[in-house]
């Protein structure tokens, strides 16, 4: 049987970067934990054995046989969620390779990549103000009512236009929500924004905005919107009040009345936000007390639950193609296209870059011109 002579501290190099253990590339490897530990000491494994042990550590096989980086390629993310323990999930580890990979290539491909918007640094004390001139800033004012349309439109809405103001953000297929609901990693081109595609519209209009406020204190990190914990605080605070200006919340509140959370509900239709992100704003405002807020978001949790288990249960998915443009983003797609169209690559490049075959990669761009044209 053919044997892979493969370096094998660039094998731990790769399965370490991506914060896996041995006994998960072991099952990927259709082999045993001992029989990684023995190639990383430099026992050669099968040619099929590396050709499943590459696949998961998302490398081609030929990396194996070169000595390994100095350094990790996966980005640094601080950790927010307020857990004592666990690290990076694997999956999450690689999504975020792939995320700085695809701002890499981006940069090669485009001659004229603009400087981010950003709001200014953004404390407890300041976020209101912050959030205004960032409204400003984006061609926003405090009386502009939230995007036409359902949240999924108003979703489009909003990362559209951070797209536009110099941002890259990108989604993730088949990763639990309990593992994160955003990450930013900050650049001064191009800052990127890595949201969990599980969430709800609504869940990641919030956390699109709460990952701007990270980036603008260079506070990168991987996020559960955790309240309890400072900077985490402050950047929940910065979306909701970007979201929902002081003047227009007074205003809606004025013609209300009831409990906390059908105050929440009410206002959460009339900005296409969630419950809670109204909840939160409600409480920076002042206008509700510590434990109110946690009725919010005790039922906010009820029903994002039942909203899941409902969504589990009805099945069916988006075609596949379709997802990956949405997790790609409309800027790197566009940018491959452009790229495609002018020969500069092939349609192989192409394919690699989207990480699809030839022919999902041409609905994906199929996607990308539909979109282009009803925008």
């Amino acid at each position: 049987m053919a044997r892979a002579p493969i370096n094998g501290t660039t094998l731990r190099w790769a399965r370490e970067t991506l914060m896996m253990d041995r006994d998960e590339l072991a099952r990927a490897a259709q082999t045993t934990a001992e029989r990684i530990a023995e190639f990383e000491a430099g026992s050669p494994p099968t040619l099929r054995q590396l050709s499943l042990m590459a696949t998961r550590l998302d490398r081609p096989p030929a990396f194996f046989f070169t000595v390994p980086p100095d350094m990790p390629d996966v980005p640094a993310a601080p950790d927010f969620r307020g857990r004592a323990a666990g690290g990076l999930p694997p999956a999450l580890a690689k999504q975020l390779r792939r995320a700085e990979r695809r701002r890499v290539t981006l940069l090669e491909l485009e001659d004229s990549i603009p400087s981010p918007t950003l709001p200014g640094a953004t404390t407890r004390e300041n976020v209101n103000n912050r959030a205004d001139e960032f409204r400003a800033a984006l061609g926003l004012s405090q009386d502009s009512p939230a995007p036409a349309g359902d949240r999924n439109e108003a979703l489009k809405v909003w990362v559209d236009l951070l797209e536009r103001h110099g941002y890259l953000v990108f989604q993730t297929t088949r990763i639990a929500i309990e593992t994160y609901r955003g990450v930013s990693i900050s650049h001064d081109k191009l800052p990127i924004v890595l949201l969990n595609g599980s969430d709800s519209p609504a869940g990641k209009i919030f956390t699109l905005f709460h990952e701007v406020a990270h980036i603008a204190n260079r506070t990168s990190g991987l996020c559960v919107l955790n309240n309890r914990v400072g900077a985490e605080t402050v950047a929940n605070a910065f979306s909701a009040a970007f979201l929902m200006p002081t003047s227009a919340v007074r205003e809606q509140l004025a013609r209300l009345q009831g409990s906390p959370i059908s105050l929440a509900d009410a206002l959460a239709d009339r900005f296409k936000v969630s419950p809670l992100a109204t909840g939160i704003r409600l409480r920076t405002l002042a206008l509700i007390d510590e434990e109110a807020l946690n009725q919010i978001w005790r039922e906010a949790d009820k029903r994002a639950a039942t909203s899941r288990e409902s969504q589990r249960s009805a099945g069916g998915h988006p075609p596949p193609w379709r997802l990956r443009y949405r997790d790609l983003g409309r800027p790197y797609v566009g940018a491959v296209a452009r790229a495609l169209e002018d020969e500069r690559i092939d349609w192989l490049d192409a394919a690699y870059l989207l990480d699809a075959r030839v022919p999902m990669a041409e609905q994906i761009f199929d996607e990308y011109h539909r979109a282009a044209a009803g925008s």
